[in-house]
C-alpha cells in the first residue's frame, strides 16, 4: 500500500505537466523535466510499474524539447547562451539515467515480476538509449562519456545478452510503428564512441549522430572477428571500445567486435545522393557541406585501413601563448596589439605538420575544432598560424588540443580590389605563378576579378580562387600570384 502518492499519479496533474512541458520554451521545459525525474528518488513512494510508466512518459515528452535545445545550441554554438544549452542537455540525460537505474533496481527487488519480462526489456533499452543521447551532449563539450554511464549501458547489453533479450523488438513511440532493440541501441552508442568526435565541430557532431541513426540497421556487434577495420569490446571488463590493428587469432568468448567498414559503402552512396540533391530531409537543420564533410570523416575513421599519422610526433616541452580572433591575431602579427595573451599552455609534442598543447583549464575560445589560433613560443619566438584539429577535455586532466600548422611565417597584408580595402593574413611566400593562401573574414574576397595585396613596400597582384577552408570568423582563400 502506497502511503505517500507522487503528484504525477493524479491524471489531471500529469496532463497539466505534459502540457506545460510541450508549450514552454526548451530551457524552461528541460529544467522542469529534470525536477520531476529527480523527484522520484525522494519525494514519494511509487509502485514499480507506475514509476516506470512515468519515467518513460517524461522521457518521450522531452524529445521535442531536446531537439529544440540542440538547434538553439548549434545556431550559436560558441555564444554565451550555448553553455546553458549544453549543461541542460547533459543534466537531463544524467537525471534520466538515474531514474532508469531506480526503475531497474525496483524491478530487481520486486519478486512478483518475472526476471525477463517485457517491462524490464523496455527499461534496459531506454537506459542504453539515454546513454547514447548523453554521449552527443558530452561530445559538444569535447568530453568522453562518463564511465558510470558507459558501465550502465554495457551492463544492460550484457544482461540482455545473457537472457536472450538483445533482439527483442520494443515499441519506443506510443501510437507509432517505431521499434528498436537493445542490441541496436547499444551498437549506436558504440558507433558514436568509435567516431572520433573529438575531431569534429559541434555541427558535425550533430551530423554524426544523425548519420549513425541513418546507418543503425546496417551496424552490428559480432562474436566473430572479420578482417578489416575492427573495434573490440570486452563484456567482462566493460572497457570502452578499442581499435584492433589485427584480427585476434583466438578471441575470448567475452569479446564483441564492431566492424563499421561494412557501412562505408552506404556512406559513399549517401554522399553521392546528397551531392545530387538540393536538400536532405533526414538531416534537417544541418548544412549539406557539414553532412558531406562528416561522411568523409566517418569513411576515414571506419575504413578497412585505420587512419595513420602523416608525420611522427616527438615529445617536446615549453610554454606558449595562444590567441584567437582574426582581428586580434592580425594586430599581434603587425605589432599593434596593446596586450599579449599569457603563456598559459604547455607544449606536449610536435611534428612537421603541427603540435599538441595542454592546459589545466578549458578555454572555450581555443577549445573548439576548426578555430583559427596564433601560437607564440617563448619571449623571442615568432607567431605561428594554426588550426585546431582535435580537442579533448577531462575534469581530471584538463584540456588537450591538437593544432595543425597553417603558416610558420604569417604576414599581415592590406588587400584592395579597387572598390574597397581590408586586412588579411598571407600564409605563404609570394612567388609569381604560384599559389598562396590568404586568411580573411568570410565574404570579403570574391572569386572573380583581381586583388592587390600591399606587403610592406611591395604591391602584389592576386587572382582569388576557391575557398579552401573556413571556420568561426574566417575563411582561407586560395589565390594565384599574377
Amino acid at each position: 500500500m502506497v502511503q505517500n502518492a507522487h503528484p504525477l499519479l493524479h491524471p489531471d496533474a500529469l496532463a497539466q505537466t505534459l502540457t506545460d512541458i510541450a508549450t514552454n520554451a526548451a530551457p524552461t521545459a528541460i529544467v522542469e523535466l529534470i525536477r520531476w525525474l529527480d523527484s522520484f528518488h525522494y519525494e514519494a513512494e511509487l509502485p514499480v510499474s507506475e514509476l516506470a510508466r512515468l519515467v518513460v512518459t517524461l522521457d518521450e515528452a522531452a524529445q521535442p524539447q531536446l531537439r529544440q535545445a540542440a538547434g538553439l545550441y548549434l545556431s550559436n554554438a560558441f555564444g554565451s547562451r550555448s553553455v546553458r544549452y549544453k549543461a541542460l542537455g547533459r543534466d537531463f540525460h544524467a537525471s534520466l539515467g538515474r531514474a532508469y537505474d531506480l526503475v531497474l533496481a525496483s524491478l530487481h527487488g520486486d519478486a512478483a515480476l518475472a526476471p525477463g519480462g517485457a517491462l524490464r526489456t523496455e527499461i534496459l533499452l531506454r537506459s542504453v538509449r539515454s546513454a547514447a543521447g548523453e554521449m552527443k551532449w558530452a561530445a559538444f563539450d569535447y568530453q568522453g562519456l562518463a564511465p558510470d554511464v558507459w558501465l550502465r549501458a554495457g551492463g544492460a547489453f550484457r544482461s540482455a545478452s545473457a537472457t536472450g533479450e538483445l533482439n527483442t523488438p520494443v515499441a519506443i513511440r506510443e501510437g507509432r510503428e517505431t521499434r528498436s532493440t537493445i542490441g541496436r541501441e547499444f551498437v549506436r552508442l558504440v558507433a558514436l564512441q568509435c567516431a572520433s568526435l573529438d575531431q569534429l565541430s559541434p555541427e558535425r557532431i550533430e551530423a554524426t549522430d544523425k548519420l549513425v541513426r541513418y546507418l543503425q540497421h546496417s551496424l552490428e556487434l559480432s562474436s566473430v572477428p572479420v578482417q578489416g577495420g575492427l573495434f573490440a569490446i570486452d563484456l567482462d571488463t566493460l572497457g570502452p571500445p578499442r581499435r584492433c590493428l589485427s584480427v585476434p587469432e583466438a578471441p575470448s568468448a567475452a569479446l564483441r567486435f564492431f566492424r563499421p567498414a561494412d557501412a562505408v559503402s552506404m556512406l559513399d552512396e549517401l554522399q553521392q545522393t546528397l551531392v545530387e540533391a538540393a536538400s536532405a530531409p533526414a538531416f534537417a537543420g544541418l548544412s549539406l557541406p557539414s553532412v558531406t564533410a562528416t561522411i568523409r570523416h566517418l569513411s576515414r575513421q571506419w575504413g578497412s585501413q585505420p587512419p595513420m599519422r602523416q608525420y611522427r610526433r616527438h615529445p617536446v616541452q615549453g610554454q606558449l601563448a595562444l590567441a584567437t580572433g582574426l582581428g586580434f591575431i592580425r594586430s599581434l602579427l603587425s605589432g599593434e596589439a596593446q596586450l599579449r595573451p599569457a603563456a598559459a599552455w604547455s607544449l606536449m609534442d610536435a611534428s612537421r605538420n603541427g603540435f599538441g598543447v595542454a592546459s589545466s583549464m578549458m578555454d572555450p575560445e581555443v577549445c573548439r575544432v576548426g578555430a583559427l589560433v596564433g601560437a607564440h613560443v617563448g619571449e623571442t619566438g615568432r607567431w605561428i598560424l594554426a588550426l585546431v584539429r582535435r580537442v579533448r577535455f577531462s575534469d581530471h586532466t584538463g584540456a588537450a588540443v591538437g593544432l595543425q600548422t597553417l603558416s610558420s611565417d604569417p604576414q599581415q597584408v592590406v588587400l584592395d580590389d579597387g572598390s574597397r580595402s581590408w586586412s588579411g593574413i598571407l600564409c605563404d611566400p609570394v612567388v609569381r605563378g604560384r599559389g598562396v593562401r590568404v586568411v580573411c573574414e568570410p565574404g570579403f574576397m570574391r572569386s572573380e576579378g583581381q586583388v592587390f595585396a600591399r606587403l610592406g613596400p611591395r604591391m602584389v597582384k592576386l587572382e582569388p580562387g576557391r575557398v579552401l577552408a573556413g571556420g568561426p570568423g574566417y575563411q582561407i582563400i586560395g589565390c594565384n600570384v599574377a
